[in-house]
Formats: structure tokens, sequence, C-alpha cells
């Protein structure tokens, strides 16, 4: 994808993941987190939408908290949730193995959970530091192809940023989920 919205933040990702940084320390609790990650990837990257998993106190749920785009009904306010397993969807197995799972097409991906609609591309990618898994942040888009590896790597820089400040929030890494 040439030019894309991804390639420009990574141009600029200095300036853009500091300014993240300050909107994340005022997040006083892990869905104020999950809102402000899906709030600033979705424009920042010109996103169709993005989603936040966080884990569940069980570790082994992931439970959606925020999103920006379609199923976001109002400020702050899902439409529905869904509830996965770790290992469940594309979602799950990037929480499992908390590494970023990125499929070009769906439709030939039998790990495809369905949402609010069909999507044909998606990329997931961890929330987490070392081994403290917090949570996925997720995109779909109706092309197929449509996420490339600055997709990823801005993803992935937003989400570890996520992380620090989730970690921040649990008080230690000791203490964290997963």
């Amino acid at each position: 994808m040439p030019n894309s919205s991804a390639d420009e933040f990574l141009q600029q990702a200095g300036p853009r993941l500091a300014a993240l940084v300050g909107e994340l320390e005022r997040c006083a609790s892990p869905v104020e987190v999950a809102w402000a990650l899906c709030e600033f990837s979705g424009p920042a990257l010109g996103l169709a939408d993005c989603v936040v998993y966080l884990l569940d106190g069980d570790g082994r749920t992931l439970t959606q908290q925020a999103a920006w785009g379609p199923k976001r009904a109002a400020s702050r306010v899902l439409e529905s949730r869904i509830r996965l397993r770790l290992g469940q969807g594309i979602v799950g197995h990037c929480a499992q193995q908390r590494l970023p799972q990125r499929t070009a097409d769906a439709r030939r991906d039998g790990r495809y959970v369905l949402d609010d609609q069909f999507n044909l591309s998606e990329l997931a990618v961890p929330i987490c530091i070392g081994d403290a898994l917090f949570g996925v942040l997720d995109s779909e888009h109706p092309e197929p192809g449509f996420y490339g590896l600055a997709h990823e790597h801005a993803l992935y820089a937003i989400a570890e940023r996520g992380a620090m400040r989730l970690r921040a929030l649990a008080g230690t890494a000791d203490t964290a989920p997963g």
C-alpha cells in the first residue's frame, strides 16, 4: 500500500507517540487506557475500525472494552461486546502467542470470528510487556490485503505504550495479569 497513513505515522512516530503517552498518563483505569488507544489509533493510522480487548481477571479470556469505528454506538459506548478465550480467533491466537497476527483475507483464515460486520483483512497486536499480557489491539478492514508491515509496526508501538500504562496502573510488573 503506497504512502499509507501508517507510513506517515512511522515517519513522525517520536512526537506522535509522545503525545499518546501524555494522553495515557491521564488515564486512571484500564478501560480508560483501552479507549485512549482506540481513539488515538483509528484516526492516526486511517483505520476503518479499532478495538481493544483486555484480559479478564481469570487470565483465560479477553473482552472487548473499547472501539473506534462502526462498533462504537456513542461516545465511549460499545454496540455489543465479544468475549474470546485465549487461542480463539485471530485475536485469541495473538494473545496466546503474544505475537502480531495479520490476515490478508479472512475468507481463507478459519480463525476469523465475525463481529459486527464481515471484513476481509485483520491485524491483531498484543498489548504486552515481556510475559505480562494485558490485552490485544485489533483492527479490521473491508479490503483484502489492507494491512502491511507499516501498520503492524505502528500498532505494535502504540500497543507497547498502552502496555506500559497498564503495567503502571497494575502497580508493578509482578501484579500484572497473564
